[in-house]
């Protein structure tokens, strides 16, 4: 019980962390609301999870924040594709999470 404590301090009492899997699918949703129809089959979400699944294998990436793995990899697999009129989605998104960040670190 007394380690039990400590570990939660520690954690700031904070026990459900978001996973890059639950921001790889949040990602995945806003990209797909903002494609026409037609393309929405470019994006395969099984493909990126794949992926993400691929870089949980590699310690390094253990070191990355979930909401940026999962961005980045939907940027490469964007980029891959050559779907120009995502660009801007993913940017917007980066922006975003960076704003977020640092607003967090402010408070």
């Amino acid at each position: 019980m007394r380690m039990e404590k400590i570990v939660l301090e520690k954690v700031c009492w904070k026990v459900k962390a978001t996973t890059a899997f639950q921001f790889l699918q949040l990602y995945y949703s806003l990209i797909q609301e903002n494609l026409p129809i037609e393309r929405r089959n470019s994006l395969n979400f099984e493909r990126l999870e794949a992926q993400l699944k691929a870089c949980h294998c590699r310690i390094i990436f253990s070191k990355a924040k979930p909401s940026v793995l999962a961005l980045s990899i939907i940027a490469l697999e964007i980029q891959a594709q050559k779907c120009v009129e995502l660009t801007e989605g993913i940017e917007c998104l980066q922006t975003h999470s960076k704003d977020c960040y640092s607003n967090k670190k402010l408070l």
